[in-house]
């Protein structure tokens, strides 16, 4: 089976013949790129629940759901594995080697014309293995339809695509990140969350910092009412240029000294008392919007 025609089926399978949620979307594309990096795309594999849970991001009954539906639409053949014994099998369907008579223009769904392709599951290819592809490519949308680099196409970034955006600078989201991550998709486009991790990557915030920093920016346009990717980058447009002018010096005036007793010198206070709160607790005690404006002066420190 050859990987990129099965891609390219793949996507006019969706555009004409059927609805294919996110999440069935995820888990068809984690298949279809491990049989691919495996060369088992012609034939059966086993693959844990544990492990196409954490790939998609599904709970357990979303799984379940997803993988039912991939069976009734025809891309996957999935036989029930055993808990603790033998992880599921599965074998992705040919969808390319079928004649599905796609429309040229003005595309409609139709149920009737669409063959489920369990026909196919028995039939040799002649094209074995896997093709040698990119992981980038492996794990992103097609660069055909989309373009992610800025976040200008609003139908382009998918869930999917935010969670990439994320490991890719920080590494997998932990347990405390992606529910966050998740409320902010149930509220906001994902290209607008994409682009406020885009923002944090450019400010090139870390790991350790990363989440309370995408979450003031995710705030700071809630506050606002920001629900458009326009409004979101003119809003850090005028951000970058008040920081700007409030950190270019409008005159110089001598700064006057003042004497301050040490806190251990107080009455009652040991000189432990006096020792500096870490930068780490400093930070969880600011505000989302406070914590934004010192991560930005810090980097012009640098």
């Amino acid at each position: 089976m050859d990987y990129f025609k099965q891609r390219r089926a793949y996507r006019n399978f969706k555009m004409y013949e059927a609805s294919v949620s996110n999440g069935q979307n995820n888990l068809y594309r984690e298949l279809l790129d491990y049989a691919n990096d495996e060369g088992k795309l012609d034939v059966q594999f086993r693959m844990k629940n544990s492990a196409l849970l954490s790939l998609t991001g599904l709970s357990e009954p979303g799984l379940d759901k997803a993988r039912n539906s991939l069976v009734q639409l025809g891309l996957i053949k999935y036989v029930r594995g055993k808990k603790n014994v033998k992880p599921p099998e599965y074998r992705i369907i040919n969808l390319y080697s079928r004649s599905a008579g796609y429309p040229t223009s003005n595309p409609t769904t139709s149920h009737k014309s669409r063959s489920t392709g369990l026909d196919e599951v028995g039939q040799s290819v002649g094209q074995g293995g896997g093709q040698p592809v990119e992981h980038k490519e492996l794990t992103s949308t097609d660069p055909d339809l989309t373009d992610t680099d800025s976040y200008d196409d609003d139908a382009g970034v998918t869930r999917e695509q935010v969670i990439n955006d994320w490991t890719n600078l920080w590494g997998f989201p932990n347990g405390v990140a992606r529910p966050e991550i998740d409320e902010w998709l149930a509220v906001l486009k994902p290209e607008l969350v994409a682009y406020a991790i885009q923002i944090a990557g450019e400010h090139d915030v870390q790991s350790r910092g990363a989440l309370k920093y995408v979450r003031a920016i995710v705030a700071g346009w809630k506050k606002r009412n920001i629900t458009t990717l326009e409004q979101a980058k003119k809003a850090a447009a005028n951000h970058d240029d008040r920081m700007k002018s409030e950190r270019k010096p409008s005159g110089y005036s001598k700064p006057r000294r003042k004497e301050v007793t040490p806190k251990w010198m107080q009455k009652g206070a040991s000189q432990v008392d006096s020792k500096p709160n870490s930068i780490d607790n400093q930070q969880d005690d600011m505000s989302d919007e406070a914590f934004l404006a010192f991560m930005n002066s810090q980097e012009e420190a640098k």
